[in-house]
């Protein structure tokens, strides 16, 4: 079972409804008791094992082609297929691989049913299993998150801070969400409908993200706000100017059973409401004394599953003009992200030109087709928050420097205005002659410096003692390392160097190169402290936590049954993440420490 629930600590999600099989014998399961009457309905059902039920072994037939299956379509059978677009050859994948269980017997005649769980999807079929009564998703199950006493205070707090000190926010993101009737469909896989997967990937992939994505201090320095608009006929604000926490995230999650999707879909009405509550917030903020500069950014998140029912040539127009005034206005403060749910492109040619609309005159913008596939839906959102994120850096790090005083890269600063400058580099030159020296440092140990390599345990690190093993050189013979003085690339926070560990050679009496180049990264600021604990170890506990959840993720894959290779395939790529060491060094005269984080060099260029 794929399982995750949430605390306050490790925030997890339930995506598949965890199914309670007993422990039984290799090969058998126990008979399940259902109600038939949720399986013709689509809607998940509550099973029970009876206890003396027959243990019963597994179809024999495993090792046959899948097409092999013979299956008889009812026409109830093919009319739930289509309407929950599940294939035949599903069906026949199901008999082949999945759990194979009693199902309730026909309630008229007695006769007995088999049930078979499969990807989430679950198929009822006769007690000779060729005959096809019903077929419908298990659908995603989100719990709701326990909100503590203390969250609730932080909320209302925000809540405050966003009405009274509204130059303290960050971001303000409006989510248009459709409504519309053809939102009950029910096409998504492992949601009940488009509603739900809708409201539940906005809440898990976006909602969620962010608020695990923040730093330790963020939720004491900054406010954002969260506005949702239903669109159906006209535009209805239901939360406004929320902030981005598990209260919020309950709320969404929990909307698709209160609210029907119903009428049509007219994008205008909502655009304006967003347009009028977006104008209002800059207009005030200038006049408060906020600098252009200092806007926060402006977000809409468009999600629909169809063209608008208000499509005539003045609508259209109408659209053009409300987006290009928040363009206008806003310019890069203003984005819109457009996501379709639905089986054809050419239903989302509106979205697609609204977003053409903002980024031609000064925004930023992006339109994606999901199809009716939740992981893209979920990536997505994944991406949309990801860009906040960066954002939100941004913009913390030149309000911690103005707080503090501090210089920025662009000059400026306050009475420690030398603290946390820039450094002052010169980027490695490109282009140049194979094998033309470029000047290092070079670190030797016992001759002038104390030197260890470290590997990051996270495993200590969660016990809360020293995460740090001292794991030797790379290389038997090297005895130091060395390092060019100008970085080959840079980030947001660190400088890449070109990094060698060294061993002496006895012919030449000279230091040489031992093993293959690495990547050293260091910090970007000046009179950092890049020790081990001060400023590597986040990065080495998140490339640590990454490659084991790849690892799992790959061994997933590896056992999934429909990815693996067919005759002149290849199987699905590995996901890697690089593990990396710390090179501690200290100064033996000034008794000065510092560190580098190193590891595998990549070709190619990133960003």
């Amino acid at each position: 079972n794929k399982t995750v629930h949430f605390n306050e600590i490790e925030h997890e999600v339930y995506y598949f409804k965890p199914y309670p099989v007993e422990q039984l014998p290799e090969g058998r399961l126990g008979a399940i008791d259902e109600n038939d009457d949720e399986e013709e309905d689509g809607q998940n059902s509550t099973s029970r094992y009876s206890n003396n039920s027959s243990m019963l072994p597994l179809s024999s037939e495993h090792s046959r082609a899948t097409a092999d299956f013979t299956l008889i379509s009812t026409h109830h059978g093919r009319a739930r297929r289509n309407l929950r677009n599940i294939s035949k050859r599903d069906l026949r994948a199901a008999i082949k691989y999945g759990q194979k269980m009693p199902a309730h017997p026909d309630r008229h005649t007695g006769e007995p049913r088999w049930k078979f769980l499969y990807n989430n999807i679950v198929y009822i079929t006769s007690g000779d299993c060729r005959t096809e009564i019903t077929s419908y998703v298990e659908t995603i199950k989100l719990e709701k998150v326990p909100v503590s006493a203390a969250q609730t205070e932080h909320h209302i707090e925000v809540k405050r801070i966003l009405k009274e000190e509204p130059h303290l926010c960050t971001g303000h993101t409006y989510i248009i969400v459709d409504q519309s009737g053809s939102m009950r469909e029910n096409d998504v896989n492992g949601f009940k409908t488009r509603s739900h997967a809708a409201y539940g990937t906005l809440a898990l992939d976006f909602i969620s993200e962010q608020i695990s994505q923040r730093g330790p201090n963020q939720d004491d320095l900054f406010a954002e706000s969260v506005t949702v608009v239903e669109m159906r006929d006209k535009g209805e604000i239901l939360q406004e100017r929320q902030p981005f926490d598990w209260i919020l995230f309950n709320r969404l999650i929990s909307r698709p059973d209160i609210s029907r999707p119903s009428w049509h879909g007219n994008y205008n009405d909502s655009l304006r409401l967003v347009q009028g509550m977006i104008l209002l917030e800059h207009h005030n903020l200038l006049k408060g004394g906020v600098e252009p500069s200092e806007l926060p950014n402006f977000s809409l998140v468009f999600l629909s599953d169809g063209r608008p029912s208000d499509s005539d040539h003045q609508c259209a127009q109408q659209r053009i003009d409300i987006l290009r005034s928040l363009a206008d206005t806003l310019q890069s403060k203003f984005s819109l992200y457009a996501l379709g749910i639905g089986k054809r492109d050419a239903e989302f040619a509106t979205l697609a030109s609204m977003v053409e609309t903002v980024k031609n005159n000064g925004g930023m913008g992006q339109f994606v087709h999901a199809g009716l596939s939740a992981v893209t839906l979920s990536s997505t959102f994944s991406a949309i928050s990801s860009t906040m994120t960066s954002h939100r850096t941004t913009l913390l790090t030149g309000a911690n420097d103005a707080a503090n005083g501090v210089a920025t890269a662009a000059g400026g600063g306050g009475a420690d205005s030398s603290s946390k400058q820039i450094k002052d580099f010169t980027m490695r030159e490109t282009g140049k002659v194979v094998g033309m020296n470029f000047p290092v440092k070079t670190f030797v140990h016992r001759k002038g410096f104390d030197i260890k390599r470290y590997r990051f345990n996270k495993d200590l690190y969660k016990r809360e003692t020293v995460p740090w093993k001292d794991v030797g050189f790379m290389n038997h013979n090297a005895c130091g390392f060395e390092m060019e003085t100008k970085p080959f690339g840079k980030g947001a926070e660190r400088l890449a160097y070109r990094f060698n560990e060294i061993q002496y050679d006895t012919k030449t009496k000279k230091y040489i190169k031992a093993g293959n180049t690495m990547v050293a990264k260091n910090s970007i600021l000046a009179n950092e402290e890049e020790t081990r604990d001060a400023f590597h170890k986040d990065f080495c506990r998140v490339q640590s936590t990454s490659y084991d959840l790849a690892e799992k993720f790959n061994d997933v894959v590896r056992k999934a049954p429909l990815l693996q290779a067919l005759s002149g395939e290849t199987r699905p790529p590995e996901l890697k993440f690089m593990l990396c060491h710390v090179y501690s060094y200290k100064n033996n005269q000034t008794d000065e420490e510092s560190s580098v984080l190193v590891e595998k060099e990549l070709p190619g260029k990133f960003t």
